[in-house]
């Protein structure tokens, strides 16, 4: 797992590779005639199996959505960073040595580029998106 769980989930998941390792081990070593034996050590294995798969769908299910590539030149990037530090045209233009108007010519694009039509809409896009 790349991303770090929850303790109660990764604690649970661990158990579960465990019991199901272990399961799995017993299997290999049971005489083949120990017909009873081995139908309940294949019936734990199969729900342990089971219940890992569920385990490990629950933490694709709860775990954040990878950033996703973003759309924008690395100076539309750039400018886009700064406006969501709240930063107005000006510091911005003044930040990356450029004009006002090279500015509002970026956030148009930006605006283009996502359907969107103001700061705060274009930010909160780029944040649920993992752009920022």
């Amino acid at each position: 797992m790349s991303t770090p769980l929850p303790p109660p989930l990764e604690s649970l998941i661990e158990a579960l590779e465990l019991l199901l390792q272990q399961a799995r081990a017993y299997e290999s070593i049971l005489p083949p005639e120990n017909y009873q034996a081995r139908g309940v050590v294949s019936a734990l294995s199969e729900s342990a199996r089971k219940a890992l798969a569920e385990a490990q769908t629950l933490v694709e299910v709860l775990s954040p959505p990878a950033p996703g590539r973003h759309p924008f030149t690395p100076r539309e990037f750039q400018v886009l960073q700064l406006a969501a530090q709240g930063n107005t045209n000006k510091e911005i233009a003044y930040r990356l040595g450029i004009s006002d108007r090279t500015v509002q010519f970026h956030l148009n694009s930006i605006f283009n580029k996502t359907g969107t039509s103001s700061r705060t809409e274009v930010v909160a896009l780029a944040v649920k998106n993992g752009w920022l």
